[in-house]
């Protein structure tokens, strides 16, 4: 297994993994975003290959041209965060009373998830399982349906009925609006990953962190998504890194919102 980046408590405002300091640590390939972190010495505790994420960091451009379109993206992530928040904001009270309700346990499930250039941050979901979920899940792994190191289950017996229904709806995704506002996140990128399965990527997978994590993405809008493969997926993503743009951006979002309508959720 690759070296821990570091034993350090995991933190919203990790700096990340920066390429300062490193052997050949430049910006490269037009597409990704790569900004290069401003601490010298990276406090999440991935476990990854260093040297192979620089490798596939490294050929990452940040021209005048793409600051200009990271600046726009960055834009519309929190104009849309916001008024998404504000008009949302009945339904949060809403789904957080049933949650409430339902066992008396947190309304909120706080993960830490990997993010832009392997940082780590605090991902929001409302919660949809039992309050033991977490400590359930090494009983479950025996069914996971994927062949990657995601765990992933259709009928996931931890999750409750008004999680089932938030779940359906990707209602529980909702409170990842609060993080794009905070900069974790964006509106459309790839899904972030848990530390554990970041563990066991291969190095050509390291590429989808040159982007910060989205709500939806490619796969979140693929009909078959619970079918392909874990290598499919990661393809989706680096497709994603090479290709993104707000009016790819845009029809992302729209395609999400036909598929949150369809209730096609697990």
């Amino acid at each position: 297994m690759p070296p821990s980046i570091s034993s350090a408590p995991a933190v919203a405002d990790d700096p990340g993994i920066s390429l300062r300091g490193m052997p050949d640590g430049q910006p490269g390939r037009q597409g990704g975003e790569l900004a290069l972190a401003a601490g010298a010495q990276p406090a999440s505790a991935v476990a990854c290959d260093l040297d192979a994420l620089v490798d596939e960091l490294r050929d990452l451009d940040l021209t005048a041209s793409t600051a200009v379109r990271l600046s726009l993206k960055r834009a519309f992530d929190v104009l849309a965060s916001a008024a998404a928040l504000l008009v949302l904001l009945p339904l949060f009270l809403v789904i957080a009373a049933l949650i409430k309700l339902t066992d008396g346990g947190p309304t909120f499930f706080v993960q830490r998830r990997v993010g832009l250039r392997g940082r780590t941050f605090r991902m929001l979901k409302f919660r949809s399982m039992v309050i033991q979920a977490e400590r359930l899940r090494p009983r479950l792994e025996v069914l996971n349906e994927s062949n990657g190191p995601v765990f992933k289950m259709r009928v996931d017996p931890r999750v409750t009925r008004v999680g089932r229904f938030i779940r359906r709806y990707s209602l529980d995704e909702l409170p990842q609006l609060i993080n794009v506002l905070f900069g974790d996140m964006s509106v459309v990128g790839p899904r972030p990953s848990l530390p554990s399965e970041v563990a066991s990527y291969e190095p050509w997978q390291y590429r989808r962190f040159a982007v910060r994590p989205g709500l939806t993405c490619h796969w979140q809008v693929c009909p078959r998504r619970y079918q392909m493969s874990f290598d499919e997926w990661m393809r989706l993503d680096l497709k994603y890194v090479d290709d993104w743009g707000l009016r790819l951006d845009l029809d992302l979002i729209r395609r999400t919102v036909g598929v949150v309508l369809r209730g096609t959720g697990k």
